[in-house]
């Protein structure tokens, strides 16, 4: 006997297959024990209903020993003819679940797609003697009815995998339906891993995430988090490895804006030949073997052949340079290729990209802008979603150009026209363009000046205190929503915080000794004296900071003065 489980919505048809769609190929979705799923075989028939049932009963009884086996045999029993000519459409895919985890078993699943009835009915076929746990081991289905979503549990079964199906799977296929109806259906990229192959690409994962994961993670100096960013090199030398098989020789490779160098030094030892630059060393550059090249250096209009010996050029994450990436490798020869993740969204003239269509992300549009770019340039562009922890995840890929070597010159000075109308400058005035400074300039309202931090403080803290009985006992002055002072300072003074990487909330933080901010309100601080200052240092294992050495800020401009003894306070009155 079956349970029902319905959604009452309604939908269309197509919005239902789509979204089963995506529950076949992307099953980690919903599943977080898998990492995704290789289509084993995939076949079209149309039979008589009762004789696809009398299969599929059949195929379940052999499902114990050998599933590759089972589903040949299963295809074999399928093309039958039959003279009926009441029969159904039918398609069966056969897919591997493939575990997150890499020394767990993996699971089969047969999924059978009756059009005819609007119905897709998901088979466990793993070996019995496997005792796989990635997913149910009884059959199940969802079905399209009356504009309805509906789906079907057998009665005597594990109730924690009917749940998780009624509970997370189902809600999961609605949701996937209404973003079909909708827009979110004219997405940039919907596939993952499209143009290499799922198992090759799991297989060659895990064995660099052996061979390499634990012991960067452990020696990571960086202040950065080693398992997002080395698992993350990892999945993405992973990619490029896999692309680079089909050269069938090793590759030539330069990375711009290379950070800590992993790739660089992952794609090294993997037998290929590459240089990474950046505009500051990190740390971890002096662990790495003496033949990963990694180059301290600005990159600029004038300067970037001096890098351009490979024939890749690579760009993961490479902010300011990102739009960059096609011009290099445009510019470097006609047979030079170009791999290119977008993070940060930046022109080429170091600018930040403003988005123009309010009904896009800025990240979707900034895509378009790039593309759109490496099409001007010449480019044939392919365009993949990668499986890595970043949510920026989209990248481009170009193998081939659009026009015959013979017009390469003229494809050269196009470009040349194109970056000199993006940044404004002449062929001349180019030699002093970078995009980003060796220097990283010292920002987060740190480097406002003095005298307009100065007048927000005096704004502030007399709005604080505006109608506070100041003749009895000390005041902090009013408690005040942020957005409240926000509209009591200049405007141009909002835009010199906003253009240091900060607002005014940013600033009072960095005076926390005259405001005390909390969840979006400010006060006045009562000041502290040095034996909380002492406990406080104690707590925080900071022996640097010292006290009474500069001046009470409340002894010299709160109207009541500083309300503790100069003996006690933690500055100097």
């Amino acid at each position: 006997m079956e349970e029902k489980q319905t959604c009452a919505i309604i939908l269309n048809e197509n919005a239902f297959w789509e979204s089963l769609n995506v529950l076949i190929k992307k099953p980690h979705v919903v599943n977080k024990r898998i990492w995704g799923c290789t289509v084993l075989g995939k076949r079209s028939f149309k039979l008589l209903p009762s004789n696809f049932k009398l299969i599929l009963d059949h195929m379940k009884l052999k499902s114990d020993k050998n599933p590759e086996r089972t589903f040949k045999q299963l295809i074999e029993d399928l093309t039958v003819p039959t003279a009926e000519t009441n029969i159904t459409e039918v398609e069966i895919i056969f897919v591997e679940l493939l575990p997150k985890n890499y020394s767990e078993i993996h699971a089969f699943q047969l999924i059978c797609l009756e059009k005819t009835e609007s119905k897709v009915m998901f088979f466990d076929v793993t070996p019995l003697e496997k005792e796989q746990n990635l997913c149910p081991k009884f059959s199940y289905s969802f079905n399209f009815e009356y504009n309805k979503i509906i789906l079907d549990t057998p009665s005597d079964v594990s109730e924690k995998s009917k749940q998780w199906l009624k509970d997370t799977v189902l809600p999961q296929v609605v949701k996937w339906s209404k973003e079909f109806l909708g827009s979110e259906a004219n997405k940039v990229c919907n596939e993952s891993l499209a143009l290499v192959l799922q198992d090759k690409y799991y297989e060659k994962y895990n064995q660099l995430k052996i061979k390499y994961g634990k012991k960067m993670v452990k020696i990571w100096p960086e202040c950065t988090d080693p398992t997002k960013f080395v698992y993350e090199d990892i999945a993405i030398s992973t990619y490029l490895l896999l692309l680079w098989e089909e050269e069938r020789t090793p590759q030539t490779f330069v990375d711009v804006g290379c950070g800590n160098g992993l790739l660089v030094y992952i794609l090294t030892m993997e037998g290929h030949d590459g240089i990474g630059v950046d505009v500051r060393k990190r740390k971890i550059w002096d662990l790495y073997p003496d033949n990963i090249k990694l180059k301290e250096m600005t990159i600029t209009p004038t300067n970037y052949h001096t890098i351009s010996h490979g024939n890749w050029i690579i760009g993961n994450h490479s902010d300011e340079l990102t739009a960059w990436i096609p011009v290099i490798a445009a510019r470097s020869s006609y047979k030079c290729n170009f791999f290119l993740l977008p993070c940060c969204a930046y022109n080429l003239d170091g600018t930040k990209y403003q988005r123009h269509n309010s009904a896009k992300s800025q990240y979707s549009e900034y895509l378009e802008y790039i593309q759109k770019l490496c099409q001007e340039f010449g480019f044939e562009t392919k365009i993949d979603r990668l499986k890595i922890p970043s949510t920026k995840r989209i990248c481009l890929i170009s193998q081939n150009r659009m026009y015959v070597e013979e017009e390469y010159q003229k494809y050269f000075n196009i470009i040349q026209e194109i970056v000199n109308e993006q940044i404004g400058l002449s062929n001349n005035e180019l030699k002093y363009f970078k995009t980003r400074e060796s220097v990283e300039k010292v920002k987060n309202c740190t480097q406002i000046d003095k005298g307009v931090t100065d007048h927000i403080i005096k704004c502030i803290t007399s709005y604080l205190l505006q109608g506070c009985n100041l003749e009895d006992d000390w005041s902090c002055g009013k408690k005040v929503q942020m957005n409240e002072l926000v509209e009591l300072i200049p405007s141009d003074m909002l835009k010199a915080l906003k253009s240091e990487c900060g607002g005014l909330q940013t600033l009072l933080r960095n005076n926390h000794h005259i405001f005390d901010v909390q969840k979006g309100c400010v006060q006045l601080r009562f000041p502290r004296t040095m034996d909380e200052v002492k406990k406080k240092i104690k707590s925080n294992r900071n022996s640097d900071v010292k006290m009474q050495e500069k001046k009470c800020w409340f002894f010299i401009n709160h109207p009541q003065g500083c309300p503790l003894d100069r003996s006690v306070c933690s500055f100097l009155h």
